[in-house]
């Protein structure tokens, strides 16, 4: 993206808020004329005052001095008010906006990129921005306004010698230009080593157990110490940049103060000018500094904002999922897969390749193989998660993809073998696909899972917050919480990816008898590895390396097909 179209793009996104922002210009510009007249103010104070020794004027100075640091002081405040109003309402806005844009993406695009680099996108870019706008923004407006007031006051006293001192200026200016695109380049590559922290400590903490059970955390730590120095290493050209723009604006100021006082003292010699005039020039010049080196910092930190624009500009043109508009429907005959193969972004092979395969409707049909034969993307496909590579899957003779993608997914019940639960209460948690649910529904639910009895026995039962991901719960907890999910969604298709994997024997047959009952009348596809969850299925279908092997009967499958015989002597084994 060029410059002019992010600048473009942030024009864009600060529009919605431009009577915060023209208010905080207008106390901006007050606060600018009260910087103006304490320089104003040296003139009659020298002259009239000091030279003419007319000192009883003196008792009003203080009075003068308060009120105008005060009004100062009260339209800085404002201005600054104003601008974290509209920065923090543009904030939210973004973070917002990128949220929803996460939530409709595709997921083969969410797994293209880390969980690291997708938080850095909604917290650290959106963090820039609302820094920008509050102190980089705020400081041009503030500072523009009061170098502009300050350089009137300096021309009215004398011309020349403030044109003499701001010769300097198209220096600081052309130095601070090329600064700043430095630190534009190098702060794109630091918040991309920012994403890498980020992306590291997620994945560190999801696989915590891994890393201590194979001793790896010597090769985690050099990993994110790599990243860390990386991050060092672009920070510091960072401050080098920021830091250099400063130490040359006060070597400029320092230059153009020495030629002010040289000329004037001239002058005052010459009696061009008074005394009066030439300290009204020196106060001006010296105050337009200050403002002249927080510009250009300023103006270097600006460009970092650009390229946070940049970034969440590449974010927001990521394609949203397709979706069609023909409202989806319970299946009457069933779910259809025609010379279906599907290849995983990335990888060399399909991972399911060229499926032929009927799901009746009201029918339960079961999925077996090793792993990974293709069992669990196979019935990724049906709820869209993913879309063919080649061929179609049809509900009832109409391509999934002509379905809403709302009304299709609100048909199907899911419940994996990596069991998701959110940091909420039990209920809320159960009522995930059903919101409006009573608490006797909740309950019941909960009851045909098999997790009622646990759940009453927590410290606020039902109304028990969860921790992250439900981990103050045992496995077998998290997986019936799950199943009540389902059972309460109440859906037309069903789809169980290893839904009793975590279930003590016990359990297991608890849930089993709630499972049958959940699967009566209704469209069922499970993945299971355990006899008991596939014996009784109405069509069995063996995968092995993407492909459909075989499918029938148990009975009959045992006789014609080898690798399913295999797999139920490691079934009875278990």
């Amino acid at each position: 993206m060029k410059k002019d179209s992010s600048i473009l793009k942030l024009w864009q996104l600060v529009k919605p808020y431009w009577f915060l922002i023209f208010l905080s210009i207008i106390f901006s510009f007050i606060a600018s004329i009260f910087s103006g007249s304490v320089a104003w103010l040296v003139k009659p104070l020298m002259d009239n005052v000091f030279l003419k020794e007319n000192y009883h004027y003196l008792k009003f100075v203080p009075l003068a001095i308060v009120v105008v640091f005060l009004f100062r002081g009260l339209s800085v405040f404002c201005q600054a008010y104003f601008m974290r109003i509209a920065a923090l309402k543009l904030t939210n806005k973004l973070r917002a906006d990128i949220f929803e844009k996460l939530l409709f993406l595709p997921l083969s695009q969410v797994r293209r990129e880390t969980s690291g680099r997708l938080v850095s996108r909604v917290i650290n870019d959106t963090n820039i921005v609302e820094t920008s706008l509050t102190d980089v923004f705020r400081t041009i407006v503030l500072e523009s306004s009061t170098i502009v007031i300050l350089i009137g006051v300096a021309l009215w006293r004398s011309w020349d010698l403030t044109l003499l001192a701001l010769t300097v200026l198209p220096a600081v200016a052309l130095i601070s230009r090329k600064l700043a695109k430095k630190s534009h380049q190098t702060r794109h590559l630091a918040q991309q080593e920012m994403a890498n922290l980020t992306s590291h400590l997620s994945e560190s903490l999801q696989g915590l157990k891994d890393i201590k059970v194979f001793t790896q955390e010597k090769y985690m730590l050099k990993r994110f110490n790599h990243a860390l120095n990386q991050f060092y290493r672009f920070s510091l050209k960072l401050t080098k940049y920021n830091e250099g723009t400063k130490f040359f604006a006060n070597l400029m100021a320092g230059v153009g103060g020495g030629a002010v006082f040289a000329y004037g003292g001239h002058l005052i010699i010459k009696g061009a000018i008074s005394p009066g005039d030439f300290f009204s020039v020196l106060t001006a010049i010296l105050m337009i500094f200050n403002p002249v080196k927080k510009l250009s910092s300023a103006y270097a930190k600006s460009h970092e904002a650009l390229a946070a624009v940049e970034r969440l500009e590449e974010f927001s043109g990521l394609p949203k999922e397709e979706s069609g508009k023909i409202k989806a429907f319970p299946p009457k005959i069933g779910i259809n897969f025609k010379s279906v193969t599907f290849k995983y972004p990335r990888a060399e092979e399909a991972a399911i390749e060229n499926i032929d395969l009927l799901i009746p409707s009201g029918k339960v049909l079961a999925i077996v193989g090793p792993s990974g034969a293709g069992k669990s993307t196979l019935i990724s496909l049906i709820p869209r998660f993913f879309d063919p590579t080649s061929g179609k899957i049809f509900l009832d003779n109409i391509d999934l993809k002509e379905f809403d993608l709302k009304s299709l997914r609100a048909l199907i019940g899911l419940v994996s073998q990596d069991v998701i639960l959110f940091n909420a209460t039990v209920a809320e948690n159960i009522a995930f696909g059903k919101p409006e649910a009573t608490r006797e529904e909740i309950k019941q639910a909960a009851r045909l899972a098999y997790a009622h009895e646990f759940i009453k026995d927590l410290p606020q039962g039902y109304d028990t917050l969860l921790g992250e991901k439900g981990f103050n719960l045992s496995g077998g907890q998290r997986q019936r919480i799950a199943i009540a999910r389902a059972i309460l969604k109440n859906p037309p298709i069903l789809i169980l990816d290893e839904a009793t994997s975590h279930l003590d024997s016990v359990s297991e047959q608890l849930v089993q008898k709630a499972m049958n009952n959940l699967m009566k009348n209704r469209t069922t596809i499970l993945i299971a590895h355990r006899l008991s969850t596939v014996k009784n299925a109405d069509i069995l279908v063996v995968m092995e390396k993407g492909k459909i092997i075989a499918q029938g009967k148990h009975e009959e499958l045992l006789q014609k097909c080898h690798v399913y015989e295999e797999l139920y002597e490691s079934f009875v084994r278990h």
